[in-house]
């Protein structure tokens, strides 16, 4: 389960989420991916502040990408961070569409 640690960089009006997991190979609950995806859409934190971007940055690349498709799709960043500095993890554009992935897509 991810804690609820944040920070908002108002130069970047970028919020950057620190989820930790027990194991590498967890994913952030879906519920958490919702509300940061709706801050996202909305431009704004719950604080009023305007949201141009929230990062996840993980502490370990397997974390990392084993979240990242989840998150691209949901256009949030997903960043690794192992005390080198944040550097992106994969590709942040999905590469699945939920119309194939439920078979409507013709």
């Amino acid at each position: 389960m991810s804690i609820p640690r944040n920070d908002y960089d108002a130069t970047e009006e970028r919020i950057r989420v620190y989820p930790t997991f027990d194991t590498p190979r967890t994913l952030v609950p879906k519920d958490e991916i919702k509300a940061w995806s709706n801050v996202v859409q909305t431009g704004k934190d719950e604080q009023g502040r305007p949201v141009k971007a929230v990062r996840f940055v993980f502490e370990n690349e397997e974390s990392a990408l084993y979240n990242q498709q989840a998150l691209s799709f949901a256009r949030l960043e997903t960043y690794v961070d192992d005390g080198a500095g944040e550097r992106p993890a994969g590709n942040d554009e999905p590469q699945f569409s939920v119309r194939e992935d439920f078979g409507i897509d013709k």
